[in-house]
């Protein structure tokens, strides 16, 4: 590979990187506003612990960026603001609403987030035989702990799916 290809690659690599770190900023908004719906169930605990996880996650992340020696830009610190703010607003289920649909699909997103980035672990684990600054055995443990914190999501999901959509008989 010569400089400009390496330059390239640096670059697209970078981008895709720092655009999950940004995305990630929107994703620990939107589990705190996750958890502030079930506040006082036994789904805030799991909740408020995946927000935790995924905490790590994104400090994982940040290590994975410094490590390949990546910044993030100017632009995209500006967004990180903003899909923080974004994120306590939390546009899916405003009122906080347990019993509704927008319940239902709060966790669908939240679910999707995750799935997101699993897919993302899953690519640099392809691509870490190319970068030898990427560590396969800690994207394995990243990506593993994705698929945890998917079921974990999927679980509350069907726990609480039936207080949304199944009325209950007299």
């Amino acid at each position: 590979m010569d400089d400009r290809q390496a330059t390239d690659t640096d670059t697209r690599l970078s981008a895709y990187l720092n655009e999950h770190l940004l995305a990630s900023e929107g994703g620990l908004s939107a589990f705190d506003a996750a958890s502030r719906t079930w506040a006082g169930t036994q789904h805030e605990a799991p909740l408020k612990a995946l927000r935790d996880e995924i905490g790590r996650d994104r400090r994982d992340l940040a290590l994975i960026i410094q490590r390949l020696g990546f910044r993030p830009s100017k632009l995209k610190r500006l967004f990180t603001g903003l899909m923080r703010a974004g994120g306590e607003v939390n546009p899916i289920n405003l009122l906080r609403i347990r019993g509704g649909s927008m319940a239902q699909l709060e966790l669908d997103v939240l679910t999707g987030m995750v799935r997101a980035k699993l897919s993302m672990w899953r690519t640099l684990m392809e691509v870490s035989e190319h970068w030898e600054r990427l560590d396969a055995d800690l994207l394995q443990d990243l990506a593993d702990r994705a698929g945890q914190q998917i079921a974990e999501l999927e679980r509350i999901s069907i726990e609480t799916c039936h207080e949304r959509f199944v009325e209950e008989s007299q």
